[in-house]
């Protein structure tokens, strides 16, 4: 019995979701550690653009892409506003926006891998 697709192609989603996710730190930090975060994401980019096999899990880039937006969200939970703690008090962001992308980032980009892999012409990936 074949696995489908997706099954199939799962490691190199997660790769090129990781991809995404160095990117978009890359982008969201330019100012302090963004540009070494950008050359090891250039050359992951790279490696994997080098790799045919990996290509039905391009679609990753767009789930990884949306993992540092939940991550601010959840450091906003509390705003939007001044938070206060033991350690004093904070101007804290609204996370709904930043919920909102994250979360269409990583729906969107996992329905194109799934859909991806039903539409496949050539049937269940051998990878």
């Amino acid at each position: 019995m074949n696995a489908p697709e997706n099954t199939r192609s799962w490691p190199w989603f997660l790769a090129w979701a990781a991809v995404g996710a160095g990117g978009a730190t890359a982008l969201l930090t330019v100012l302090t550690i963004g540009v070494y975060v950008g050359l090891l994401t250039l050359a992951a980019l790279a490696l994997l653009g080098r790799t045919p096999r990996s290509h039905p899990g391009i679609p990753g880039v767009f789930a990884g892409g949306g993992l540092l937006p939940l991550v601010i969200a959840w450091l906003n939970r509390g705003g939007p506003g001044n938070v206060c703690d033991a350690h004093g008090c904070t101007e804290e962001w609204s996370p709904w926006p930043w919920l909102a992308v994250g979360a269409v980032l990583i729906v969107a980009g996992t329905t194109i891998w799934v859909r991806w892999g039903r539409n496949s012409p050539t049937g269940p990936s051998r990878n």
